[in-house]
């Protein structure tokens, strides 16, 4: 495979996707691409769709055009790293990470992440300056793969060149401009504790954060990480809360504003707007609804 690549590339193209399929029998695994990193001074565009990378091929410094990269139900099998200087656009859709350590991102020059954590070990994002928007969406797992605060090795398996880190997504996102977080609401009633939850531990500020989309796992079994976040984003201009939806189907929005007489100091003095989306307004709804009117935020305008 990894022959027929570099064959590919000779031909200097710019653009490149490789989806060869999983084997027909359940289970089977994807298709190993290989292990020797790509080398090409043209490709601007790579997508690897049912393919099975490690460290090798992850390192992508001969790549130096490489702007956008895509991974569509990959499995990463002892990849400790992704990196790429060049890298604008990057996306995980359906990827299977490992089971024993964590993979570190490294894209300092990132515009745009979209990154989907279904069962394994959360991906450790470094730092980030260059971020404008970011979705972040962790799956329900039924295993402690995913960084929970009670696992003994959870400190050493998050670490940078050898040093153990404060968050493992929040510090690498928080200088982006728009964010998506959501969390799949069992785990907050599950023994673990999703990574979004960890991280919240050592905050960081989102200086340049001014859009941001969270689910109900921030309202969840409290508002104390919902809370947080609003207190470490100091120019947010719009949030919206979309509220106990399946597959992202809304029945119901509601916009509403804060009191500019009696803010709370809790919200950016900047925040104007606020959406709230839902399929019915029952209880856990207006709960959340009271919370927000305790910061001040009412006025709500219903839409159908």
């Amino acid at each position: 495979m990894i022959l027929w690549i570099r064959h590919v590339l000779m031909c200097e193209v710019q653009a490149l996707s490789l989806d060869i399929g999983r084997f027909t029998i359940p289970g089977d695994p994807c298709l190993e691409v290989g292990n020797l990193p790509l080398v090409s001074q043209n490709l601007k565009r790579l997508k690897l769709e049912s393919q099975q990378v490690n460290d090798s091929f992850l390192d992508f410094s001969r790549c130096p055009a490489l702007e956008v990269l895509e991974f569509d139900d990959c499995e990463f099998l002892d990849c400790h790293r992704i990196s790429s200087q060049s890298l604008k656009f990057l996306s995980f859709s359906n990827c299977d990470f490992d089971t024993e350590f964590c993979t570190y991102i490294y894209a300092p020059n990132l515009i745009s992440l979209w990154l989907e954590v279904t069962e394994d070990w959360t991906p450790l994002l470094e730092r980030m300056p260059s971020l404008v928007e970011a979705v972040v969406k962790i799956k329900f797992c039924d295993d402690s793969y995913c960084g929970r605060c009670g696992d003994e090795d959870c400190s050493s398996r998050y670490t940078v060149h050898g040093d153990s880190v404060d968050t493992v997504l929040l510090q690498g996102l928080s200088e982006a401009q728009s964010l998506v977080l959501m969390s799949d609401i069992r785990v907050v009633y599950s023994s673990l504790q999703c990574v979004f939850r960890r991280d919240l531990k050592c905050c960081p500020m989102f200086s340049n954060l001014k859009t941001l989309s969270l689910n109900e796992y921030w309202c969840m079994p409290d508002f104390s990480s919902l809370t947080c976040i609003l207190e470490h984003s100091p120019i947010l201009e719009k949030l919206t809360l979309q509220l106990f939806c399946k597959e992202s189907k809304t029945e119901v929005e509601m916009k509403g504003s804060p009191d500019t007489m009696e803010k709370s100091n809790v919200i950016s003095e900047h925040l104007k707007i606020v959406e709230v989306k839902c399929e019915v307004v029952d209880e856990k709804v207006l709960n959340v609804l009271k919370f927000l009117s305790k910061l001040s935020i009412c006025s709500f305008r219903f839409q159908f």
